[in-house]
């Protein structure tokens, strides 16, 4: 029985962040690299040809970065506040190996969120978020395991 209350446990776990990236990305598609590469126009191009080739590729290379980036922020913007959702909501549920996998697909799935656009934070709200999250789990700990 432990077993399979572990099994439960973790497939949440790792499933739920699943879920929630792919949900972003199907309404706002993460960049395939794929799109933004820019060939030679020739085995053998004259100069002025690679010039121009490395100039659409900088230009290439932009519009990946913006994309990349545009991805993040949306990712993020929705990851933070259903992990900090979902790690209550576990802590609330009766069945423990449901709320477990709750709270720990909260958990990760915030971490996917910061992974993605952690560069791109200002410190105060890497502060601020990553404060509410820990303040949101000592409550958490602290309802849970007093009682």
């Amino acid at each position: 029985m432990l077993s399979k209350k572990f099994a439960l446990g973790f497939g949440i776990a790792i499933l739920f962040p699943m879920l929630i990236h792919y949900g972003v990305s199907t309404f706002s598609p993460a960049p395939n690299w794929k799109d933004y590469m820019v060939l030679p126009p020739s085995p053998k191009p004259s100069p002025e040809d690679l010039a121009k080739a490395r100039q659409e590729s900088r230009k290439k290379m932009q519009e990946l970065e913006d994309s990349s980036k545009r991805f993040s922020k949306h990712l993020f913007a929705v990851t933070t506040p259903i992990g900090i959702i979902t790690i209550i909501v576990g802590s609330l549920i009766g069945v423990q190996a449901v709320g477990t996998g709750l709270m720990f697909g909260g958990i990760f799935t915030l971490l996917d969120g910061y992974f993605y656009y952690w560069s791109e934070l200002e410190n105060w709200m890497r502060f601020s978020s990553l404060l509410i999250a820990v303040v949101v789990l000592i409550i958490v700990g602290y309802r849970k395991m007093s009682s």
